[in-house]
């Protein structure tokens, strides 16, 4: 069976998170790399993945003065730092601090990689389309 008849028949199946799951299980591709949005996005989130570590980071081209002449920090909070593992298709985030962040999910579509949110991986499962603006490894 060709490779456009088994994806066709997989997503028929709702089979393509088991089929991202075992491609990348499998050592074919490293879920290792930077991912931004997938759009030109003047606000968002920059996750780095890396051998088990990560870095996430938001972003805006906004910039907000105090009323002491100086640059707010639009996202105090970030840049967040910790470890990740990847559970099926589920990548798990901790802080160094313990704290466990939102779930996020790989999704390997058209030749690039993705991570995806809950509510947008609900949304590709149930339209088998991107949201718009979604991680995408960018290296």
């Amino acid at each position: 069976m060709d490779s456009i008849r088994r994806t066709a028949l997989l997503r028929k199946k709702g089979l393509m998170g088991i089929a991202a799951t075992a491609l990348l299980s499998a050592g074919c591709a490293s879920v290792d790399g930077v991912f931004e949005p997938a759009c030109m996005a003047f606000e968002g989130d920059r996750v780095t993945l890396d051998n088990g570590r990560f870095e996430w980071a938001r972003f805006t081209d906004v910039r907000r003065i105090g009323e002491d002449g100086k640059e707010i920090d639009p996202f105090p909070d970030y840049p967040k730092n910790g470890r990740y593992s990847v559970q099926s298709q589920t990548v798990e985030f901790r802080t160094d601090g313990g704290d466990r962040l939102d779930d996020y999910y790989l999704l390997q579509h058209d030749g690039s990689l993705y991570l995806l949110t809950s509510e947008q991986n609900a949304q590709f499962s149930a339209a088998n389309s991107l949201p718009d603006c979604v991680l995408r490894r960018s290296d």
